[in-house]
């Protein structure tokens, strides 16, 4: 199975020049834990919710001072809808990461995480270990990108 399959198209973005705490509201607002920083559809960075906390508040940042671009991951491991399942499982093990946007042609077209690679490989086992809550990622897969 591919990427391109499972992916989910709803990609809530935000500019690197943007504060921490319109960051956090957008996470809040979209109940998602990353955002992935660019203009448009090119993929400068990403940000997480650890970010935010271990990074700036831990810190003892001002959230309202504090621009994206000091605590976003960058350069951002991306991968081409095309990609296998189970390559991109390898992938995020090997780089310790949890997301994995998806790209084409340069082009922000999706987000992948663990979650939705253990829920394609099998089902019962992931809503075993994640939950019903994991499932809300489907109906977001069908919505477009957000900026």
């Amino acid at each position: 199975m591919k990427l391109g399959n499972i992916m989910v198209k709803r990609v809530i973005t935000i500019s690197s020049k943007d504060n921490i705490m319109n960051a956090a509201r957008k996470m809040r607002e979209g109940n998602i834990g990353c955002l992935v920083v660019g203009e448009g559809r090119k993929v400068e960075g990403i940000i997480t919710d650890r970010d935010l906390v271990v990074g700036c508040l831990g810190a003892g940042h001002i959230s309202q001072l504090c621009q994206v671009l000091q605590h976003m991951s960058s350069p951002v491991i991306t991968a081409e809808p095309t990609m296998d399942i189970w390559e991109a499982n390898r992938l995020m093990t090997h780089k310790g990461i949890k997301r994995l946007p998806v790209v084409k042609e340069g082009d922000l077209i999706g987000i992948v995480s663990f979650s939705d690679i253990a829920q394609a490989l099998d089902k019962p086992m992931h809503d075993l270990l994640f939950g019903v809550g994991a499932a809300r990622h489907s109906k977001e897969r069908e919505s477009s990108l957000i900026f």
